[in-house]
């Protein structure tokens, strides 16, 4: 205790200058933390425009090719899924019309569609559409899908409502894909038309249609006069708008200017959830947050060097420095949760196993360091969000770091460059994280496995990926969650990504707005949303 309270000083004393927090919460985060609410129902009038502010720019509005939970919040409008992420994190029926059919041997899954359908060009929505887009995420060259339909070896048209999917091994997580954008389905007279540029003017089945994008200022979307459920769609506008600052984005919110404010920060919830004409929604988070260090990325840029690259007992020091309650409490009042893998608490396949975390602190850290025979300090060069929260992350782990032999310097960087340096092997380590996945294969695959499109580490073990794989193909729930407690500690022990945090889901709007709808995958959703009748 005496160690973790010295820490806990050294860190806030380092970093006061940036941070009015201490390592004593200011606010009763347990209680704060639990008040969920997904959304607020009120009678709402027809019509009128909701603009929406967002944390980061959206990259191409195209599900083969998106990567960002920005352009997952655009999509929420407009492009609907065969499956979606029901409230309770069950995956239910969207465009398609019930859960696949699965042969005996698991390798075919049939899957029944929604009929009397139109996408927002007013084209059918058919089997022979579902196969084009299956097709296109599965062979695209650039596409971001690949990894999550790598199992599907063919799509087939069984008849115009009924499409067949043939695996080359049993995959659980398919029906969990097929809930995000791989599972999104997009006009085939618009592929047609635009191809690879189909971003430039997206078309899918949705409640809201893309209008036009002014790139760095707004994105908008209409209500579409073809979706099947159109009576239920209340507003006629949705604008979108990026503004990485947390105090623009909410003191716009305050004002008026914006309707709905994604992402609020912690430091301001407690003040936010009793503030009149302001409605706080709060839902836990299959999200995490971490460093991911740059092993063998083979992208433009130089390639990786150094002992944190060639030494994975550095890396586990770099992640041992790392307190995560003290993170939490220092940059987020304890409003978020420390985490230590990709298996959120809310999954049903959390267990203490891969909850845990490997023993930490700066003299362990150091203890690693020795082993692995480096001079220290150890120079690390991490690229942060030129964001507040970016800024407050770093500065702790640089504290941090600083305490257990590492020379952390910071590279602020804006959000959508930072995931293209990335992408691109332009950094040594980033300050990146993902959205969440109801399935665990989800959050895991594709960042651990040698073709996954997030691997941006470029780090590969034959051994673990052939464990990832297993699970990915047992049915049998408690095998699976047993192969997940072995894959857990091994991805530790690489240390490609350091686990860091989990967000919970703080989504604030104006009280002229009910219907507002926020779940555990962070998705803003809109459709049934619109203006209070006491506007009128």
């Amino acid at each position: 205790m005496k160690l973790r309270y010295r820490w806990c000083v050294a860190a806030s004393a380092l970093v006061a200058a940036v941070f009015t927090t201490s390592c004593s919460p200011l606010v009763d985060t347990a209680r704060t933390a639990a008040q969920q609410r997904v959304s607020v129902q009120a009678p709402t009038v027809r019509g009128g425009t909701a603009v929406v502010a967002l944390s980061q720019e959206p990259d191409k509005l195209d599900p083969s090719l998106g990567t960002t939970l920005a352009g997952r919040q655009i999509f929420a409008s407009m492009c609907e899924k065969l499956y979606d992420v029901a409230q309770d994190g069950r995956i239910v029926p969207q465009l398609a019309a019930a859960l696949p059919q699965v042969s005996p041997d698991e390798l075919t899954l049939t899957i029944p569609l929604r009929q009397n359908v139109r996408f927002n060009d007013g084209t059918p929505f058919d089997a022979a559409a579902v196969r084009k887009s299956l097709d296109r995420h599965r062979q695209l060259p650039a596409s971001a899908r690949k990894a999550e339909l790598a199992a599907v070896e063919t799509v087939e048209v069984v008849d115009p409502h009924t499409i067949r999917l043939r695996l080359s091994r049993p995959y659980a997580p398919l029906t969990s894909a097929l809930a995000d954008r791989a599972g999104m389905i997009m006009s085939p007279a618009q592929l047609d038309r635009l191809g690879d540029d189909f971003s430039d003017h997206p078309v899918c089945v949705g409640p809201f249609s893309f209008t036009e994008r002014v790139a760095q200022h707004r994105i908008v979307l209409d209500r579409s006069p073809h979706y099947y459920d159109r009576d239920k769609v209340r507003l006629d506008r949705i604008i979108y708008r990026a503004v990485p600052d947390d105090n623009i984005r909410l003191a716009n919110l305050r004002s008026g200017e914006f309707d709905v404010a994604a992402e609020i920060s912690p430091t301001d919830v407690p003040v936010v959830s009793r503030e009149k004409g302001l409605v706080l929604l709060n839902q836990p988070s299959m999200q995490y947050m971490g460093i991911t260090v740059n092993v063998r990325n083979t992208g433009a840029g130089s390639p990786p060097r150094g002992p944190l690259a060639s030494d994975e007992r550095v890396r586990q020091a770099l992640s041992a420095a790392i307190d995560r309650d003290i993170l939490n409490k220092i940059a987020f009042n304890g409003l978020y949760q420390p985490a230590c893998g990709p298996i959120p608490p809310v999954s049903p396949y959390a267990t203490p196993k891969t909850q845990a975390c490997p023993p930490h602190g700066p003299q362990r850290a150091r203890q690693l360091l020795r082993e692995a025979g480096v001079p220290t300090p150890v120079p690390v060069e991490l690229l942060i969000p030129n964001d507040p929260a970016g800024s407050r992350i770093g500065q702790v782990v640089q504290a941090m770091g600083a305490e257990a032999g590492f020379h952390i310097t910071l590279r602020p960087t804006e959000g959508t460059t930072l995931i293209t340096e990335s992408k691109q092997g332009n950094f040594q380590a980033a300050l990146l994280g993902w959205s969440g996945r109801p399935d665990p294969d989800g959050n895991i695959a594709d960042f651990h496995t040698r073709d996954g499109a997030n691997n941006y580490s470029g780090h590969h073990d034959p051994r673990t990926e052939a464990l990832i794989h297993q699970a990915a193909a047992e049915t049998d729930f408690d095998r699976r969650r047993d192969l997940y407690e072995q894959i857990i500690p091994q991805l530790q022990r690489h240390s490609s990504v350091i686990y860091l945090y989990r967000q919970q889901h703080y989504t604030a709007h104006t009280d002229q707005l009910a219907g507002v709808q926020v779940r555990s995958d962070g998705l803003i959703r809109l459709t049934q949303a619109g203006r209070t009748a006491q506007e009128n």
